[in-house]
């Protein structure tokens, strides 16, 4: 390429021959920097495994590999920078999915478990590190290179979306593991009059945030986001598996006094931790409102609003929330569940919102009584005797009979 990039060649040669030279000189990086990537990805890769002090380089070396051709390119031609960007594109891409098999295999490995934590983490975040600054490279290259050059990008992006979305993913598995037997005590006697658990909860988010930090913002502010949304998730689900009835109006105030107490807290943390989804801040205080109001039209507006914010709530969720307060088979109650049904018919209620939205769908609630419908023969016995049935019990089994010997 030196001679090319001199001008010496362009004088003494017919265009033919130059876009010959041309073509060679782009055939030869393509092969260059194919070889040299898998050498950058083998040397770091051997790093991911080892317990040593290390900081990986590959996004580093990868750009100052492919950048010394493309800026070279221009000088000779447009064009010829044009051909250049989009050959060093299509290398990036396909490294990039390579770089996404072997984080896969990385993480798939037993081995990589008997890490120490610490360092288990470590090498998760420099993996996820990688992803912005190779996203960047990836869209100049698709800047400058033609218009053909679109597939490669989104390619390249494609791979690096999943490698953060499987590093968040082992990321958020990891904490909530930790906290787990912190949620457990959520939503029982003694969370009504101690902080212990919430407590735990926020003590153990913001110390491991610490660490999160180093990572890039771009990746962190998803990460936060996701964590934000699990923790809200992970504090919401005892409540909708029944651990607490609130039949009692003072019952119910002080149920929902500690709900909003503790989304005070929890806004608060993620405030700190600079989490950007604020749309869930105002998930518990609407249930907590559901719990306390009194009279049927307000909580029917409070569940409207539930439904218009949330819109993957059903109202499987709303009955279990009536069912918490002991509103069971009253007038009220289909008042109440008629708002969810109506809204839920609308057509924008109908929209599934996108997964790093949802929020209801990932709460189970327990299952209503199996209503069996009956046939004619069986009239003589009243609906009201039969209309809820438990589960039939399978028969059980015949006990085997030992063939007997023939005389």
């Amino acid at each position: 390429m030196v001679a090319l990039e001199n001008g010496e060649l362009g004088p003494l040669l017919s265009p033919g021959t130059l876009r010959g030279l041309e073509d060679e000189c782009v055939t030869d990086v393509k092969a260059q920097t194919r070889a040299a990537l898998l050498r950058v990805l083998q040397e770091d890769g051997e790093h991911w495994g080892s317990t040593e002090d290390w900081s990986s380089n590959l996004a580093q070396d990868v750009c100052e590999l492919l950048e010394e051709h493309t800026e070279r390119a221009p000088r000779i031609s447009q064009e010829f920078g044009e051909r250049m960007a989009h050959c060093c594109l299509g290398g990036l891409a396909e490294f990039l999915q390579s770089f996404q098999q072997r984080v896969e295999r990385f993480h798939e490995n037993p081995g990589v478990r008997e890490l120490p934590p610490d360092t288990y983490i470590s090498r998760t975040i420099s993996l996820v590190n990688c992803g912005p600054p190779l996203r960047a490279l990836a869209e100049r290259l698709a800047r400058v290179g033609p218009p053909e050059s679109e597939p490669a990008r989104e390619a390249a992006a494609s791979a690096l979306d999943r490698v953060i979305r499987l590093c968040h993913r082992i990321l958020t598995d990891l904490l909530f593991q930790e906290l787990q037997p912190h949620f457990s005590k959520l939503m029982r006697r003694k969370w009504l009059s101690s902080s212990e658990a919430l407590d735990g909860i926020v003590g153990t988010l913001g110390a491991k945030a610490l660490a999160l930090r180093r990572m890039q913002d771009e990746p962190y502010q998803a990460l936060v986001a996701e964590l934000h949304r699990r923790a809200l998730v992970e504090y919401v689900r005892p409540l909708f598996r029944g651990r607490l009835r609130c039949g009692s109006a003072r019952t119910r105030s002080r149920v929902a006094g500690r709900l909003r107490e503790d989304a005070a807290q929890l806004e608060r943390l993620f405030r700190r931790l600079e989490s950007q989804a604020s749309w869930l801040d105002a998930v518990v205080p609407r249930l907590a409102e559901v719990l306390r109001l009194e009279d049927t039209p307000s909580i029917q507006m409070e569940v409207g609003v539930l439904v218009r914010d949330y819109p993957d709530i059903r109202q499987k969720h709303v009955a279990t929330l009536l069912d918490i307060r002991g509103l069971r088979h009253t007038a009220a109650r289909q008042e109440i569940l008629a708002v969810t049904r109506d809204l839920e018919l609308c057509e924008v209620a109908a929209l599934s919102p996108p997964r790093d939205r949802a929020f209801f769908a990932d709460i189970p609630v327990p299952r209503p009584p199996i209503c069996l419908s009956l046939p004619l023969f069986l009239g003589r016995l009243t609906l009201s005797r039969l209309a809820c049935l438990p589960w039939p019990r399978p028969p059980a089994p015949s006990p085997l009979r030992r063939p007997q010997a023939r005389r």
